[in-house]
């Protein structure tokens, strides 16, 4: 274990079998080496515990801690940073990799410039066809052939988000609501205790936003375009709407109307002029939750169909 290491890497994890191994050695090949990766494993059920020790036997630098039962997904992100030792922090995704450069790339732009408080490489996209594992055992949603492509389509369109963000406050949220869609920007890296003061301890579905237009208030974000982060398209968030709404703890209210707690966040945070600044977005954003709800009720009663028939 690292005792004062540069830079703290945190992987959230849940029977992540099919991905962690090649997560961890991306992590462990990278250029800079002053860091610390821990590993929160939510209750898991597979072998992601025991991959996980034969790394921590091998690499003094990893520490592993154990839910005894499932906190949740965010709790579990929460915690990680709770933990975290080192001066700047990262997220790691158990399905998505590096390139080797990576983390020494964006804490370079972060040493060399204090306004910036987070900083995040290029995002590129990658899909199930490019392993080798069968994509049955992905717990995904199953979409009908013709709609499969329409959606990863657009999905990807979503991933590659990342752009530089800087300006006044209005302009910064302004432009951050434009690039934003899946927010990408989570697993970049960012300057710790900046970080903690802007986490929220209740999940909802964009809580992510929410934490980074906090983050906001405190400096500009950068996008790194010569180092790669390769983020897996089948992720939690292809999981569905309604999934993503349970994930997050919403109630029957906030399941039908999936984006209103977001949006009476920003309006509580800040404030009704700053809503109606960006009502486009975040109506056609709401808007959006409406359809992807239909679809998603769509594709649970075609299934249904197709498995009775």
């Amino acid at each position: 274990m690292t005792l004062n290491p540069k830079l703290t890497i945190g992987i959230p994890v849940y029977n992540g079998e099919l991905f962690i191994k090649k997560a961890i050695e991306s992590i462990l090949a990278q250029t800079f080496t002053d860091f610390e990766l821990i590993i929160s494993d939510n209750s898991s059920t597979d072998s992601t515990p025991k991959i996980c020790q034969d790394f921590l036997n091998k690499d003094n630098r990893i520490q592993i801690f154990t839910q005894k039962k499932n906190i949740g997904i965010h709790r579990n992100f929460n915690f990680l940073l709770s933990q975290a030792k080192g001066e700047y922090f990262a997220w790691a995704a158990v399905d998505d990799h590096l390139d080797d450069d990576f983390m020494e790339k964006n804490l370079k732009v972060l040493e060399s410039n204090s306004s910036i408080v987070s900083s995040v490489g290029k995002i590129i996209p990658y899909g199930v066809d490019s392993l080798n594992i069968d994509s049955k055992l992905i717990d995904t949603s199953i979409f009908p052939k013709f709609l499969k492509n329409f959606i990863k389509h657009g999905r990807h369109k979503k991933m590659i988000d990342a752009g530089p963000v800087s300006g006044d406050i209005n302009s910064k949220i302004r432009t951050f609501f434009k690039i934003t869609k899946s927010l990408g920007r989570w697993y970049g890296v960012h300057r710790t205790e900046q970080l903690r003061q802007c986490i929220i301890k209740k999940p909802f579905i964009n809580v992510e936003v929410s934490v980074f237009l906090n983050l906001l208030r405190l400096g500009d974000f950068h996008e790194e375009s010569s180092t790669n982060l390769y983020e897996f398209d089948e992720g939690i968030s292809s999981r569905g709407i309604i999934n993503m709404a349970k994930y997050s703890d919403h109630n029957l209210f906030e399941i039908l109307f999936p984006f209103y707690p977001f949006t009476k966040w920003v309006i509580q945070n800040f404030g009704i002029k700053t809503y109606f600044r960006n009502f486009d977005i975040l109506f056609k954003m709401n808007l959006g939750g409406e359809f992807a709800l239909v679809v998603d009720i769509f594709i649970k009663f075609y299934n249904k169909i197709k498995h009775n028939s």
